[in-house]
């Protein structure tokens, strides 16, 4: 689907008006509640806690939604697969869940500014031996999220068989029974996993891919965007940013 423009005449209505006029407008155009797609057991950018959805991503995006004056963050749970293409489509304003840029998604939606680096982690069962990095795979067969740039990475693994899973959990859930050798996602999701359920996997190493996460935007909400982008600026000035990475065990992550 192409990307939506803005008509140059708006685009020249703003830059005639002088910062001071387009900074007002943006704030006028900034909506009060802000609908938003996540995905769940996403740990610990988004998961469910005592029932209520939660994780760095969820605190993230709604701490900045404050501070750009939004007053509700209606957030909705789908496939990560989904995601996207809810956001591209306007089915939600905006997207968060550990999202890498890349040139593809950002032909779908607009990013705003990058705010962690993302690389990949190799997640084994625990008493697996002899893997330690990405050469180790050789020939094996790894599970991945569907949709996700672990994708890709997988399959530049020489002799090996790559399946897909809809959800995370569907493919931790493969590897403990065995149905795939091993498991490769984002880096802190791989730590985060591993911590929570260390009797069962083990972290065997990083695939280091040099690529960040963004929030995803539809292409007619840049005020919006630019909004939470400003938000973030500020958060990473006064702290707020810090003490997440600090909550979440995101440090050797940050941007």
């Amino acid at each position: 689907m192409p990307r939506n423009r803005r008509p140059l005449a708006l685009v020249a209505i703003v830059v005639a008006g002088g910062t001071l006029a387009g900074a007002a407008l943006a704030t006028a155009q900034v909506p009060r509640t802000v609908t938003a797609l996540t995905i769940s057991g996403n740990g610990p950018f988004d998961i469910r806690q005592s029932g209520r959805l939660t994780g760095f991503d969820i605190q993230l995006v709604e701490q900045a939604a404050r501070l750009a004056g939004v007053r509700t963050v209606q957030w909705r749970v789908v496939d990560f697969d989904d995601l996207l293409d809810g956001v591209e489509e306007g089915r939600a304003m905006m997207g968060a869940s550990s999202i890498t840029i890349t040139p593809q998604r950002a032909a779908q939606v607009t990013f705003g500014s990058p705010y962690l680096r993302a690389n990949m982690g190799i997640v084994t069962r625990k008493n697996t031996t002899g893997v330690r990095r990405k050469a180790d795979l050789v020939g094996s067969t790894i599970g991945v999220l569907q949709g996700s740039t672990a994708v890709p990475v997988a399959r530049s693994v020489r002799g090996a068989r790559v399946l897909q899973y809809p959800t995370m959990q569907g493919a931790y859930k493969a590897l403990l029974d065995a149905r795939v050798d091993s498991v490769i996602n984002d880096y802190g999701q791989s730590r985060w996993y591993v911590r929570n359920n260390a009797p069962k996997f083990r972290y065997a190493g990083t695939i280091p891919v040099n690529q960040q996460y963004g929030l995803a935007f539809n292409d007619d909400r840049d005020a919006l965007r630019v909004a939470m982008n400003r938000s973030l600026t500020r958060m990473k000035k006064n702290g707020q940013y810090q003490r997440l990475i600090t909550r979440w065990g995101l440090a050797t992550l940050q941007g």
